[in-house]
């Protein structure tokens, strides 16, 4: 299972590797790629490409709207049946640049030993991480929401910086696009009926599709996701121990070092750029 982020009106061929014991093997057949949003919505279900022993590729079609999909890749493997999940993204930007990063950091030029594609990976690891600190996305993205209603005209979202309700289901009953319109949103997450309306309460009776986060990332986010890309790629070869407080180099010099928390990346120049940046916690969560 993986997560890859495409820009919205691009195309981009996903790769997937089957292994019996750890030897990549070729399904019997077919493999069979289903693009579906996440109400369960099919996108389009077609063959995917051979491209060698065990490998198997398939390119979506360019997504105009932000959105959240699931890839099944599917086949018959050593003589069972088997479906695996991958996760697609449809992104609005990203944290920064790949190319940018390789060209401030030496250290990753090496496209042999730092491939594009373990770049990309570790991006996403960055951009989650980001905001999940800052709580807040720094580029636009899509989410769907399961919530419960709370009998007032206001719903609140763990999502900030609203840029437009998609659509909404309440008690299973899919609204009209002219009511969806009709709702009112705030910067810091909230979605408001017109009217005095109320959300009427439940369990997990409301569905709400919406999209958020910035135009764009700013400079100082931009450039602290690099330099976070570069420590996480370099988190096992930096000659510390994991568990280390302090550090003593071969002259006697004595470092103390930043550590990880659950909100601090442990990168001093990382940990005060997202700081500046964090959007303040809510008293009340309703």
């Amino acid at each position: 299972m993986s997560l890859v982020r495409i820009l919205q009106t691009t195309r981009q061929t996903l790769t997937h590797t089957f292994r019996v014991d750890g030897v990549l093997t070729d399904v019997t057949g077919d493999v069979t790629a289903t693009l579906k949003r996440l109400d369960g919505t099919s996108v389009e279900a077609v063959t995917a490409g051979h491209a060698g022993v065990g490998t198997y590729t398939y390119t979506p079609p360019a997504q105009a709207l932000l959105d959240s999909l699931t890839l099944d890749w599917s086949g018959t493997l050593a003589g069972a049946a088997v479906s695996v999940r991958d996760y697609v993204e449809i992104v609005g930007g990203h944290l920064f640049d790949l190319a940018e990063a390789r060209a401030a950091h030496s250290g990753l030029s090496s496209e042999s030993t730092y491939p594009w594609s373990l770049l990309a990976a570790k991006r996403i690891e960055v951009e989650q991480e980001c905001e999940g600190i800052c709580r807040r996305a720094f580029v636009p993205r899509f989410s769907r929401r399961v919530l419960d209603g709370n009998d007032r005209d206001r719903l609140a979202v763990p999502d900030s910086e609203l840029r437009a309700v998609r659509a909404v289901s309440v008690g299973g009953v899919a609204w009209l696009a002219p009511d969806v319109a009709a709702l009112g949103f705030t910067d810091f997450g909230t979605i408001v009926r017109p009217g005095g309306a109320l959300w009427p309460a439940g369990l997990r009776n409301v569905v709400l599709e919406y999209e958020h986060g910035l135009d764009f990332p700013p400079g100082t986010i931009r450039e602290a996701g690099i330099l976070r890309l570069r420590s996480r790629i370099a988190v096992t070869r930096s000659g510390v121990p994991d568990r280390a407080t302090s550090y003593t180099v071969a002259d006697g010099g004595v470092y103390r070092l930043s550590m990880p928390g659950k909100e601090r990346t442990g990168v001093p120049e990382v940990d005060g750029a997202y700081e500046k940046h964090t959007r303040a916690r809510r008293a009340v969560f309703a």
